[in-house]
């Protein structure tokens, strides 16, 4: 929402209509489509004379002062998929909706930037037919053009809150600091088990799984890095050999402990998890602090202008050890993402989201007190 800009001039508002009535037209090609086989799909828009300053934004999938792009989807209700585009020209304010196939409004992004971005949950409850994509040209400079993407989420296996091993953990108090406690750094301290993983790169992702919990003024220290040899590749045996290693409890002195595996992870056999914690909340019980999550095989991948699956590593480890903090998948959010870094980083949602393709590094305001409150809770002073 841009609350600040209020005043619009009738006559700016005629002659962008004039100048970009054929727009509708201007995508190209103006359709794709997303499925399970082919999960990406690009257009481009413009070029662009002038912007229109619309307060309203796009009027509906019909508007023509909005750019179209027609969005088939083809996945299973339930699945996730992004629609985002980017400026090419820095500093021009391009505007972001999205319809459902019966013209309701599924989603929007209008911010004052030169990237926008929305995560959308297939749903066939608003009908059958193609999603309609529409862009409005806020402020563009004479030539401007902008690049479109679509990226369905990939398929992942199931995440531990969906397990009733470990009841739901609720701190005595929400985190916040020096509100609701005295605002002192609190130190995770964490066992790293190094499974086919070196300690150099080990230290780098860790390092950078680090960045996510510092705004909580928790410092996650590693108190030390071992070496070990685990058998087989499912998520919950490896678990299980993290804790036969130190005889079923953490180790003393530490709060959590987390596997770096090369190892591609499975569930049953499924390969699309990267990561497993032992318990929502685990930090609270000495035999249920553990977690798992893949060092390798997930490098950034660019679409267009986006780059996706940047920070994946570190992003999964500071994911699962969030599990072992009491955070949830059903507090993340995709607009608190992309706080991290580059401006065509293509990480909308927050890191608790349960997809990797599209996470960030930092947490949303409610998972970050959540863990803040276990940390205070239960980590070490």
């Amino acid at each position: 929402m841009r609350l600040y800009r209020t005043r619009r001039a009738t006559a700016l508002w005629m002659l962008a209509v004039l100048f970009l009535a054929p727009a509708l037209y201007a995508a190209e090609p103006s359709s794709g489509t997303v499925s399970g086989g082919n999960r990406t799909a690009q257009w481009m828009g413009g070029p662009y004379t002038i912007g229109v300053p619309n307060q309203l934004g796009c009027v509906g999938p019909s508007d023509p002062t909005c750019d179209a792009f027609s969005l088939t989807v083809n996945l299973q209700p339930g699945r996730r998929f992004a629609v985002a585009i980017a400026s090419e020209v820095e500093g021009d304010d391009y505007d972001l909706y999205v319809y459902y196939p019966d013209g309701t409004e599924a989603a929007r992004s209008a911010n004052a930037g030169s990237t926008e971005s929305v995560v959308i949950a297939h749903t066939t409850l608003h009908g059958t037919g193609p999603y309609a994509v529409r862009v409005l040209p806020f402020t563009a400079t004479s030539g401007s053009t902008y690049q479109g993407v679509v990226r369905a989420t990939r398929e992942t296996a199931t995440d531990p809150e969906d397990l009733n091993t470990c009841l739901e953990a609720v701190p005595a108090a929400i985190g916040i600091p020096a509100v609701t406690d005295q605002g002192q750094t609190v130190s995770l301290d964490v066992v790293v088990l190094l499974d086919g993983v070196s300690a150099t790169l080990g230290n780098q992702i860790m390092t950078k799984a680090a960045e996510a919990y510092a705004p909580l003024f928790i410092d996650l220290n590693v108190v030390r890095y071992r070496s070990v040899s685990f058998t087989g590749t499912e998520g919950a045996a490896l678990i299980q050999q993290a804790k036969n290693l130190y005889g079923g409890h953490r180790p003393a002195g530490s709060d959590l402990v987390f596997v770096l595996t090369s190892k591609d992870i499975t569930d049953a056999g499924d390969t699309g998890l990267a990561g497993l914690a032992d318990c929502i909340g685990g930090v609270r019980f000495p035999t249920r602090a553990f977690a798992v999550g893949e060092a390798v095989g997930i490098d950034p991948v660019v679409v267009g202008p986006f780059q996706l699956e940047v920070n994946a590593h570190p992003e999964i480890a500071a994911h699962e050890m969030g599990h072992l903090m009491g955070a949830h998948h059903h507090y993340a959010n995709c607009v608190e993402g992309n706080l991290e870094g580059g401006i065509y980083d293509l990480s909308p949602c927050s890191l608790m989201f349960n997809f990797v393709d599209l996470q960030s590094l930092n947490f949303s305001v409610l998972n970050g007190a959540v863990v803040r409150g276990h940390a205070v809770q239960h980590a070490s002073p």
